[in-house]
């Protein structure tokens, strides 16, 4: 998590070429056409966070591997992958690599800081403007964690809901949904960040990223509270990514039943409006303590027919 967050700190706002738009536009455009899956077929994709965390700890630098890397998460039965995104150019370094093995994006991750000021308005346009590059690639979603700060004001939580619901209002004309992700400074303080981005923004706006371990971890590891994260916000949640834990350590393959019970987690969201259209995203990643017995594209793979399994139930 440190890790990612200091990845996006230094976000840029930097602006695309037409040519390359149109280029990139009418290339992306056909090869989504070719590989889109069948309305009705389930869907799993995977973060680059697992996937740079554990080919790292292979010595395995993935963005100078792409095209093996990329191999491996298609041969792990991956319908598509959810990048990290810092600007619109870094959307280049996977363009071919994701045609080359019908590998789609339906969602990025990044950063914001929206709650200062100064800074709101260039957040706005770099997010902005990394969802209209992405939107030839297929998004539907950007999963953005607003920039940590413990103990954020009113002030400053007004103004990052207002700000939330300028940024979701702007990417659902381009046909993009605005989820939220969260980590523990959001849920600090009775989680009163984490509860007035979903209380004060307009859901038709800004919807979750639910995140169960995030919940529990937060929660001085109690699954009680995933549950009842998952409850309240159900019909908000518009992409939900996995990962699981035995006694409080981050599990090396995911699992549908250990600290989080998942099936459980999907007894609730199953009725939900959002469920059908809900991206599920494998987040599985090793931290201090984690088993080392396999392979990064063996993790993949047997995650991957865990979660199928988990959703075919």
């Amino acid at each position: 998590m440190t890790n990612r967050r200091n990845f996006l700190k230094k976000a840029a706002i930097l602006t695309g070429s037409t040519l390359f738009m149109h280029k990139y536009s009418v290339a992306m455009s056909q090869s989504i056409a070719q590989t889109l899956t069948p309305k009705g077929q389930f869907e799993i994709f995977i973060n680059q966070y697992t996937v740079n965390t554990f080919y790292s700890r292979e010595g395995i630098t993935f963005n100078e591997n792409l095209d093996r890397c990329f191999a491996e998460l298609k041969e792990a039965g991956y319908a598509g992958f959810e990048p990290i995104m810092r600007q619109a150019q870094d959307i280049d370094m996977y363009f071919d690599a994701l045609g080359k093995h019908n590998l789609q994006m339906r969602s990025f991750y990044t950063g914001g800081n929206l709650h200062d000021e100064a800074a709101a308005d260039a957040e706005i346009k770099r997010v902005i403007e990394i969802a209209e590059r992405a939107k030839h690639a297929g998004t539907k979603a950007v999963v953005l964690n607003p920039h940590p700060k413990s103990a954020k004001s009113d002030v400053e939580l007004n103004r990052q809901n207002h700000n939330l619901n300028l940024l979701g209002a702007e990417l659902r004309k381009l046909g993009i949904k605005l989820a939220l992700h969260y980590h523990i400074t959001e849920l600090q303080f009775a989680a009163r960040e984490f509860h007035s981005f979903m209380c004060d923004t307009d859901p038709q706006n800004v919807f979750l990223c639910l995140d169960p371990h995030w919940s529990y971890r937060a929660s001085n590891n109690s699954a009680v509270s995933a549950y009842s994260h998952a409850k309240l916000y159900a019909d908000r949640i518009a992409v939900l990514h996995l990962r699981q834990s035995q006694e409080n350590i981050w599990s090396e393959t995911f699992m549908p039943v250990a600290d989080i019970d998942y099936v459980k987690i999907l007894e609730i969201l199953r009725n939900s409006k959002c469920f059908d259209d809900c991206l599920v995203v494998l987040e599985q990643a090793p931290e201090e303590g984690t088993p080392k017995t396999l392979k990064p594209v063996e993790i993949f793979k047997k995650s991957n027919e865990t979660v199928k399994r988990l959703f075919d139930r």
